[in-house]
């Protein structure tokens, strides 16, 4: 009976100590000064004497240096009597504490990135954001350290919170207590890849297939809402479901921080950041302009949910050693961004395409533009500037994978239909990729092209080795003529044209009016509300496709009347208007015949 006992309390001893053997954080979003966070560590058993605590310089998903290690102030160290242990910072972002056996507790302050004036300023999605009383926008990457050994421990989360404050995430959040939120992660990999967005709750949820999709939206002036934010996702969820023949995932989450419009474009033209988003495996960051013109606000949600949503397919489901284990310490890259982000940013306009949230005409268009981002950057290899991204040449054409990177996806997916006769697409390729790895399973980076290649066709082997691997310039006129369509370096197309008389969307009236007007062939003024023209009314809805037509590429309309509205009058402005020639940069449209094979591979990938 002794033995039996005493062995029961040995295990139970044992299982307590194993229990405790966990980072045990608590932070302070009650007593904010001067947008600085005071954070405790009541630090697990650790495995050596000596140790480093650090904080990363780089994290997954953004292919630069960061340096969190820049904003965390007053680092202090205690034993378990509350006597002080020393710590020695070295570099920017590790700690170094010897004696380690002592250590019971670490404090210091977490500042904010989004407000601090600093070299290489962190892009805000994956930055933080505190404002006492307002918001937090907190990624855990930039408020929580980890001992370098000991990475893999699992995290325990106490938030001292306003009560009216709501941890937007999708980790687990035990909120069963007022003014308090615990929030537990497996280890830091699965931290740092979960942010959090505390303020006032906005969210809405809604089901695509066997997926709960949740939205939550920080609106600075309240004007952009979850629920309206969930109605313009849902077509896009729909056609990503049935893009993927059913989502991979069981829940996602969408956080979003919508800024005052007008705010931060300021220091985005100094270089501090900007508008766009930060993927997840579970869930994206998105920082958003609040937009009054509603068609905007759509489309630009549209397009930058899709991209970090499809995020799920890869590098979720697919991805190398070099994430599955990342070292937020010493990163070591990827030679796949093409695939990573490349494939990710074709597929958003492939899947919008084929959804008809945009038209065939406008998925060209936005081809077009990616040629004319992707010369600035020049003809080079994209895997090995994947691979050194990290050094300071590389990392200027690290944005390159949004252009050059998609092209390359769009001119492989097309290769690819035609060497299996349309037997198989990108999409298929990656997808039975997909499924021999998966989210916990990576694949070897040096093998990747090599196991793409035999999962695709023999004959793609020779497209990847001249345009990823090697340094080519990418045959557009080639492979643009596959699908029946014209590409020219440049072409003269004569157009009739007003003269300068741009547009903007008044918030107050809510109209479409004439703004920075000069010298046109109808006699528009400033201040003009735009209501009609050739006998079309002009809408939210239709003022793009307008613009286009009569405006900016006008092929077809020598005279053109336009109703307005002046100082509260109807008025009809009509007239001939001038004639002119556009050169036209990287022209791509339609040409006047194509073939049968022509109109397959086309229609194939319009999915209709």
């Amino acid at each position: 009976m002794k033995a039996i006992l005493t062995l029961s309390m040995l295990a139970g001893m044992a299982a307590g100590a194993f229990a405790q053997n966990k980072y045990e954080y608590s932070v302070d979003l009650l007593n904010i000064k001067n947008d600085q966070v005071e954070v405790t560590l009541k630090t697990p058993q650790l495995k050596k004497t000596d140790v480093i605590f650090a904080f990363p310089k780089a994290i997954p998903g953004s292919y630069a240096r960061k340096d969190f290690g820049r904003f965390i102030n007053d680092l202090q160290a205690f034993d378990k009597d509350g006597k002080p242990v020393k710590v020695t910072k070295q570099g920017k972002n590790q700690f170094v504490i010897k004696n380690a056996a002592q250590l019971a507790v670490i404090k210091y302050k977490v500042s904010d990135t989004w407000d601090s004036k600093h070299d290489d300023f962190i892009f805000q999605p994956g930055g933080s954001n505190i404002e006492a009383g307002v918001n937090v926008v907190m990624n855990n990457h930039a408020f929580f350290g980890y001992f370098e050994d000991d990475a893999q421990l699992p995290f325990e989360i106490t938030v001292s919170k306003p009560d009216d404050f709501y941890a937007a995430t999708h980790l687990d959040v035990d909120r069963s207590a007022p003014g308090k939120d615990v929030i537990k992660a497996k280890n830091y990999v699965y931290l740092a890849d979960n942010p959090v967005i505390y303020a006032k709750p906005d969210t809405t949820s809604f089901n695509i297939g066997k997926t709960k999709v949740n939205v939550s939206v920080y609106s600075a002036t309240g004007k952009v809402k979850s629920a309206q934010v969930a109605e313009y996702l849902k077509p896009l969820a729909g056609g990503l479901d049935k893009f993927f023949n059913g989502l991979p995932v069981p829940s996602y989450q969408f956080l979003y921080y919508f800024e005052e419009s007008g705010k931060g474009l300021t220091d985005r033209d100094k270089g501090e950041g900007g508008f766009g988003a930060l993927e997840h495996n579970y869930s994206s960051l998105y920082y958003l302009p609040e937009i009054a013109f509603e068609k905007r606000l759509i489309s630009m949600i549209n397009e930058v949910s899709s991209h970090e949503f499809l995020h799920i397919l890869t590098p979720l489901n697919l991805h190398s050693n070099e994430i599955e284990n990342f070292n937020f310490s010493y990163p070591q890259m990827s030679q796949h961004l093409w695939l990573y982000e490349g494939v990710t940013e074709y597929f958003s306009n492939l899947v919008q395409l084929q959804n008809k949230t945009i038209t065939e005409k406008e998925f060209f268009e936005e081809m077009r533009k990616k040629i004319n981002s992707a010369e600035e950057f020049g003809n080079f290899s994209m895997t090995e500037m994947s691979k050194r991204v990290m050094e300071d040449a590389f990392q200027k054409k690290y944005s390159s994978v949004y252009s050059k990177g998609a092209l390359i996806a769009f001119l492989l997916d097309i290769d690819i239909r035609e060497k299996t006769n349309g037997q198989k697409d990108l999409r298929s390729v990656i997808t039975s990729l997909t499924k021999k790895y998966g989210p916990s399973k990576p694949f070897d980076d040096n093998a990747f092209i090599a196991e793409f290649v035999a999962a695709a066709h023999p004959d793609v082997k020779v497209f990847m080795d001249k345009y990823i691997v090697g340094a080519n310039p990418l045959p557009f006129a080639e492979y643009f003529n596959k699908l029946g369509y014209e590409y020219a370096p440049t072409k003269s197309i004569p157009v009739y044209y007003p003269g300068k008389t741009p547009l903007k969307y008044d918030e107050a009236t809510k109209s479409i009016m004439f703004t920075d007007v000069e010298k046109n062939a109808l006699g528009v003024k400033n201040g003009d509300v735009f209501k009609a023209i050739d006998g079309v009314e002009i809408t939210e809805d239709n003022i793009d496709g307008i613009w286009d037509e009569y405006f900016g590429k006008n092929t077809q309309h020598p005279s053109i009347a336009i109703a307005i509205i002046r100082n509260g009058t109807h008025q009809v402005l009509k007239g001939k208007i001038y004639e002119g020639r556009l050169e036209m940069k990287n022209y791509v449209g339609q040409a006047e015949q194509s073939t049968t094979m022509q109109q397959q591979i086309l229609s194939s990938i319009k999915g209709s």
